[in-house]
């Protein structure tokens, strides 16, 4: 698997073409990248049931666009996130309402490896439902959630419809935080 973001583009001209485009310019090779490298490993988390690397991937992802798109960043960010682009139309496919338990345990995954909140959620391959409660555990359909994050990215995806999202001045401020962000490391 080939997979390097920047193999093709040098910092310079990266740069220059996210400065001088419009906000599509920089919108969409965030989201072209995220979508094309990033997304891509994920796709095989789901397949080879790499639960934490798939969590802690998504969440990424989710954090990238969120600070770029609503300036949100956090558990906001991230509750925010969920509810644009990974909440389906039926309450157990509502990420949203177990967001901030998916942020608390991706922290615990990232940062310290275990935690008393492992002992609230649990995982279900298996069953029919994207999120139930059972006994005071959260399980999760990681299948599911997983292919409801992919799935705004894909053709007509939530993703690709920033423009009806946002007015062009809102566009014009993503495009300064994505710039901005690059720039930061």
């Amino acid at each position: 698997m080939k997979n390097n973001t920047h193999r093709n583009e040098s910092q310079e001209n990266r740069l220059k073409r996210l400065q001088n485009g419009s906000y599509v310019e920089a919108i969409e090779t965030l989201l072209n990248s995220i979508d094309n490298y990033f997304n891509n490993e994920i796709q095989v988390t789901i397949n080879n049931h790499q639960t934490s690397l798939l969590f802690m991937g998504i969440h990424a992802a989710a954090l990238t666009i969120s600070e770029a798109f609503f300036n949100k960043s956090g558990p906001k960010g991230y509750a925010l996130y969920v509810k644009t682009y990974i909440d389906g139309d039926v309450d157990d496919k509502k990420f949203s309402v177990i967001a901030d338990t998916i942020h608390n345990w991706r922290n615990v995954l990232a940062h310290q490896w275990i935690g008393s909140i492992g002992h609230e959620i649990g995982y279900d391959y298996e069953m029919k439902f994207g999120w139930e409660k059972r006994n005071g555990v959260t399980f999760i359909n990681p299948q599911i959630y997983c292919e409801q994050y992919l799935s705004a990215f894909g053709i007509g995806g939530r993703m690709w419809q920033y423009k009806q999202m946002f007015s062009e001045d809102q566009l014009d401020k993503i495009k300064s935080r994505i710039i901005s962000k690059y720039l930061e490391k």
